[in-house]
């Protein structure tokens, strides 16, 4: 485990929110995306002086990694209203884009965001996904645009991107300032970010506590709407809109998702099965946030 510090004032000055709950074995640490919860987390804290909650320490980079790479893609049925959730937001943000040139997409899973790209008219789309099982399911007219591992600045020139989109990245990175630094650096002056991410400042979230699904061990640090914009504006990018998401999935997805027992959870599965309910989809504004952030034309003296 390696020790955090609060990501925006990076001062160690907290109150504990919620205990450590990990798992004793590590064969039991499950980073799959979209996994139902397991209930574990890290000891989470909030920042006196930001607000921000975050996790006072994590596991080390080199072993995140690896469970990255070897997570799971099992949400595969929901990739169409996912498809539509994100479709909606990036088109938010083509407005702020003057040429449609260049997207990167951190974190791309199976490459369902770039061919949404590209039906949206941008001329050249790229990838960057670290599951292994994600990209084996990558379409073949895909595979050459995704580039397999952790997002690394070096793999693209200073510059050269238009817009990027990150949907359930911003949470589980281990040092979200790095991450912003780098893609600032890739970001063309005026270039875009559009990230979605969870809130921790909706009310489920405050009702449900550490039995929210946001709260678990792949997250390193839990944004509300205020919180989100300060880590942006720390590096000075300016914040063209932050809101609520309305996320579409399956009805059977939502079920899976809830905090109960999983008996109930199978009984109320089982009757909607038989009502052919289970698999319509079903839009909600359940706890998520997007930002649209833009890097600067000018370089802001720090």
């Amino acid at each position: 485990m390696i020790k955090k510090t609060c990501p925006i004032c990076e001062q160690n000055n907290f109150t504990m929110i919620y205990k450590s709950n990990l798992p004793n074995k590590i064969e039991a640490v499950n980073y799959a995306g979209r996994k139902k919860p397991d209930f574990y987390h890290y000891e989470m804290v909030r920042c006196l002086d930001c607000n921000v909650l975050y996790a006072s320490s994590i596991y080390s980079d080199n072993f995140i990694e690896q469970l990255y790479k070897q997570s799971d893609f099992p949400y595969e049925d929901e990739i169409k209203g996912l498809k539509k959730t994100y479709e909606t937001y990036l088109l938010k943000a083509n407005n702020y884009i003057i040429n449609k040139e260049r997207m990167l997409d951190i974190g791309c899973g199976n490459g369902f965001m770039l061919n949404v790209g590209l039906n949206l008219g941008w001329e050249n789309v790229v990838g960057v996904e670290p599951s292994s099982l994600a990209i084996d399911k990558v379409d073949a007219k895909l595979k050459n645009n995704i580039i397999k591992g952790i997002f690394n600045k070096n793999n693209f020139e200073e510059n050269s991107i238009d817009l990027i989109f990150c949907a359930m990245v911003l949470e589980h990175l281990s040092d979200i300032n790095n991450f912003l630094i780098d893609i600032k650096t890739i970001l063309k002056p005026g270039g875009i970010v559009l990230a979605i991410t969870h809130d921790e400042g909706h009310i489920l979230s405050r009702i449900l506590k550490n039995k929210h699904p946001i709260i678990n061990d792949e997250h390193v640090c839990v944004y509300n709407r205020k919180t989100l914009e300060d880590i942006f504006l720390k590096h000075n990018f300016r914040i063209q809109e932050t809101n609520s998401v309305k996320n579409i999935y399956s009805i059977k997805y939502w079920i899976g998702m809830l905090p109960i027992f999983p008996a109930i959870k199978n009984f109320i599965s089982v009757i909607l099965h038989r009502t052919k309910l289970l698999n319509i989809n079903l839009g909600l504004k359940a706890g998520n946030i997007y930002i649209i952030a833009q890097k600067p034309y000018k370089r802001i003296k720090q």
